[in-house]
């Protein structure tokens, strides 16, 4: 068993005496070779061996491209999707997003060619989908999952991101987290202690049809409250998003209607002339309103959340928030976090849920 053993030995030192005749062939020092990667945990609790200094990647998420503008890495950016694709504001801040390829509409899409993934040889790619991330690190594929529904897993996804992402990534996460948590607090002070009867019930619509909408277990549930409002359909719905009949939309009455998806417009106007709908407390009032969209839905999976609380608090208590310029709040936002030098008009138009110029 001696011998053995001392066999063994022979060889792992002649193996680890070879590797380091090869590494030193090519330059490279073992200490230098084991410092060419580094490792994060991902959102699903999955270890990722990243190279050292990320150049390349591909996000398959549309919400998390804006996470890597955001971060500073749009740049590293050589695959997103077609939903980013077509956002006019991503690509009024980035122009450079029109050369990039899509490779799939979005996470969980199930549309990607895995085979068109492996050959642009990203560094990483960075998707939503536990399934995606299966297939494709079955592949072959170095892949972060990142995902969120809530506030902190927002922050958390940005932390992730930046970590995937290196660099100064990290420094400007946690700046964004200290402007969201700063704002989430000055609101939270300035409502303390809001009765239930003084909260008006908010319906948000969510898509092109306007019984489209978000339930209880939902960011836009969170941030509805987080504003000083009631999510006035969490009642009917548990889920994150689905559907409600006009009956219980009567019966809930909202206060507020917040239409968040782009090209609002066309479904105001059939709000305010639909028969069926007038007999609704917000639209009698006069109250529908359209969300802000910029690099994307402010209402969603959005680092724009930070100011989305911000613009729906204003819109519930605007007594209670005189003081805060939205305009200049938006503006202040593009250039400390895009370094994107924004016009009042453009600020005005972003607020109106218009498209730039």
């Amino acid at each position: 068993m001696k011998e053995v053993f001392e066999v063994k030995q022979v060889r792992l030192f002649s193996s680890a005496l070879i590797l380091g005749i090869f590494l030193a062939f090519l330059g490279v020092s073992p200490l230098d070779a084991a410092e060419e990667t580094r490792r994060i945990v991902d959102m699903g609790g999955t270890e990722v061996v990243l190279p050292k200094d990320v150049k390349t990647v591909i996000d398959l998420w549309h919400a998390n491209n804006q996470v890597v503008l955001l971060l500073g890495g749009a740049d590293k950016l050589v695959g997103t999707t077609s939903i980013i694709k077509e956002l006019p504001w991503f690509a009024q801040v980035y122009p450079r997003i029109g050369e990039i390829k899509p490779y799939a509409i979005s996470s969980g899409s199930g549309n990607f060619n895995t085979e068109e993934v492996l050959k642009a040889n990203a560094d990483v790619v960075i998707t939503s989908s536990a399934k995606d991330a299966e297939v494709l690190r079955n592949a072959g594929v170095t892949t972060v999952l990142v995902t969120f529904r809530d506030f902190e897993g927002l922050k958390e996804t940005v932390r992730v991101t930046a970590r995937t992402l290196g660099g100064g990534a990290e420094e400007r996460a946690e700046a964004f987290i200290r402007y969201f948590d700063g704002n989430l607090e000055l609101i939270g002070e300035r409502l303390a202690g809001l009765k239930d009867s003084d909260r008006p019930k908010v319906y948000q619509i969510r898509g092109s049809n306007p019984l489209e909408t978000d339930g209880r277990v939902s960011i836009c549930t969170e941030w509805i409250e987080a504003a000083g409002g009631i999510n006035a359909i969490a009642h009917i719905t548990d889920k994150n998003q689905g559907s409600v009949t006009m009956e219980e939309l009567l019966n809930a009455d909202p206060d507020v209607i917040i239409v968040a998806t782009r090209k609002a417009g066309p479904i105001i106007e059939q709000l305010r002339k639909a028969p069926e709908w007038s007999a609704l407390r917000a639209v009698r009032e006069g109250r529908i309103y359209p969300n802000p969209v910029g690099t994307f839905l402010w209402s969603r999976y959005s680092c724009e959340e930070a100011l989305q609380v911000l613009w729906v608090a204003q819109l519930l208590h605007p007594d209670k928030f005189k003081d805060i310029d939205m305009n200049a709040e938006v503006r202040k936002f593009y250039k400390t976090f895009y370094d994107y030098d924004m016009t009042e008009d453009e600020a005005r138009r972003m607020l109106a849920g218009l498209d730039p110029r």
